[in-house]
């Protein structure tokens, strides 16, 4: 089973408070379930060609019983100051303003402005360098209440699936975050993409809105 491609119109944007609320951050202490990987899916087109340019950020370092992370003080305090830098330093602007297109990726954007798509990436590549394992760092499409689609880094650890994500400085866990899943990159392989197990997604077929373009 497949998925047709992933697209959007925008990311979602930044809550107007979100400056201030950089002053909460937090690393939520309540547990998760795990995500289970569902059918194959087709990795979002700018994605590809993000790692067509970029091969070095997309290629995993498999390492036996390393798939997941294990939530100590040290790991908590890497997680949390990853999510606080990447999100206070990239300045929300989406694609089709910055760029003129509207599926480019960006990793750790030189004129500091990018979209939800170059925040997860950003911090993917943070927590690499910081030697979390590659595998448990899986970036996840999915849609907001409001519809719109949405890119965040989920963090497959021993709590469970925590959430960073550039419209909160929270990390949560990923069923405490109201989105509808749709699509996450498998742990074998950053270029591996499936669905999510038991969602309505998880059939053959897109599951693109009318509108939505390639993201």
């Amino acid at each position: 089973m497949s998925i047709a491609f992933l697209g959007l119109s925008a990311c979602a944007e930044q809550p107007q408070d979100f400056v201030s609320a950089q002053t909460q951050t937090k690393l939520a202490n309540a547990e998760s379930s795990p995500i289970i990987d569902g059918a194959n899916a087709a990795p979002p087109p700018g994605f590809v060609s993000f790692c067509v340019q970029t091969p070095e950020a997309c290629s995993n370092q498999i390492i036996p019983d390393k798939a997941s992370v294990t939530i100590d003080d040290e790991t908590a305090a890497i997680l949390v100051a990853v999510n606080d830098r990447v999100n206070k330093a990239i300045l929300y602007e989406a694609d089709i303003e910055h760029y003129g297109v509207s599926n480019r990726w960006t990793l750790n954007p030189q004129d500091g402005y990018g979209d939800c798509k170059d925040y997860a990436l950003s911090k993917r590549e943070a927590l690499k360098q910081a030697g979390l394992p590659d595998a448990a760092l899986r970036i996840a499409i999915v849609r907001t209440l409001g519809n719109e689609l949405h890119a965040v880094l989920t963090v497959d650890s021993n709590k469970g699936v925590l959430v960073m994500d550039s419209l909160t400085s929270e990390i949560r866990p990923w069923s405490d975050t109201n989105y509808l899943w749709l699509i996450r990159q498998a742990s074998d392989n950053p270029l591996h993409w499936v669905t999510v197990a038991g969602s309505a997604n998880d059939t053959t077929g897109s599951i693109l809105a009318g509108g939505d373009v390639a993201y």
